[in-house]
């Protein structure tokens, strides 16, 4: 499950159904010079996928889709911007509630690459 922060905490279901305690937390450093009011609206976790070898983990939130190597919890092994340039525009988007827009990803067969939609059917 993930926070409202962008972190990600990963339960095993097979040592506890209830998932009071994790076993993995995964959390990139925020950098406090770019902190602002939009900052745990768009780092909220829309979306996570595992990759089919089960050794990734791809999170995707409003501006971004990260790769997780599930071995290494300090910060993701791969960032790709993918609304970057919406950053300009969040005071609008947040008064017509689009910042709130879920986007999902997804892996290719072979794990070699990543998907995600956009606006305007678009896809990354």
């Amino acid at each position: 499950y993930s926070s409202s922060k962008g972190t990600i905490r990963l339960c095993d279901m097979r040592s506890s159904a209830l998932c009071d305690r994790h076993s993995k937390f995964f959390e990139e450093p925020e950098d406090p010079s770019s902190r602002s009011f939009f900052s745990e609206i768009i780092s909220s976790i829309s979306d996570v996928k595992f990759s089919h070898s089960g050794r990734y983990m791809m999170t995707r939130d409003y501006l971004s889709v990260k790769v997780w190597d599930l071995n290494m919890e300090s910060r993701p092994v791969e960032t790709h911007q993918v609304h970057e340039y919406l950053r300009s525009k969040l005071c609008s988007l947040y008064e017509n509630d689009c910042i709130f827009d879920k986007f999902e990803g997804c892996w290719n067969g072979s794990d070699s690459a990543i998907m995600t939609g956009s606006y305007n059917n678009f896809f990354r």
